[in-house]
């Protein structure tokens, strides 16, 4: 069954809320593209601490690897999902005590699938998430923003997860590729950082047919 992952939690509630319905919950801890959603080191892991059920995810864009690694490391997370190009070979000789989910910015079709094949000669792979840029990306088939094409080309490598765009308008368009894991932010708020729980279980309802805990 397809994974769900709630990313850009920055208030207790959501965080509870979100706990028995997502697997993952991602906080972001360091980015150097300005967002409301990112949170101080002490926020993110008091946050992180109130899950039961969902595995936090640190998320970091905008360091260096190593550098990502021992923050995420030192503020207890168990998966670093990491905003950047990652060398194979330092992150074997250097990664610590953590999973790694690096992202893959889609440019085109070969270029993810070539970097993809590489992340998983890696291991402690939590999931490799192809996702689009910041900025200066597209708008593909139903508002999303990397296209179905890479996405049924690469599910059914291991642990694909996908995201930008996604919300309760458009996941059914990905869901029936069964990748690994599906990521929603902005598409399930109201306002930057602030979940709406009406919209989050509309994306629930799609990928795990359940309609309540």
């Amino acid at each position: 069954m397809t994974l769900l992952k709630v990313c850009g939690l920055t208030r207790r509630i959501d965080v509870e809320f979100i706990d028995k319905h997502a697997d993952y919950a991602g906080f972001i801890i360091h980015s150097d593209v300005k967002t409301q959603r990112l949170l101080s080191p002490n926020e993110a892991r008091d946050l992180a601490s109130t899950l039961s059920k969902a595995k936090p995810v640190a998320v970091v864009r905008g360091l260096g690897l190593r550098d990502a690694v021992e923050l995420a490391t030192g503020l207890g997370f168990p998966i670093l999902q990491y905003h950047g190009v990652v060398n194979v070979d330092e992150y074997l000789s250097g990664q610590g005590n953590i999973n790694l989910a690096p992202v893959i910015e889609y440019s085109d079709d070969s270029t993810v699938v070539k970097t993809i094949e590489e992340y998983l000669t890696m291991s402690n792979v939590e999931y490799i998430l192809i996702d689009a840029p910041k900025a200066g990306y597209r708008l593909f088939e139903y508002g999303l923003k990397i296209p179905l094409s890479i996405i049924r080309r690469v599910v059914g490598l291991s642990r694909i997860g996908v995201a930008g765009g996604i919300g309760p308008g458009n996941v059914k368009f990905i869901i029936k590729y069964n990748p690994f894991l599906i990521d929603v932010n902005s598409g399930v708020e109201s306002s930057p950082g602030v979940k709406d729980w009406r919209l989050i279980m509309e994306v629930v309802k799609v990928i795990k047919g359940e309609g309540a805990p």
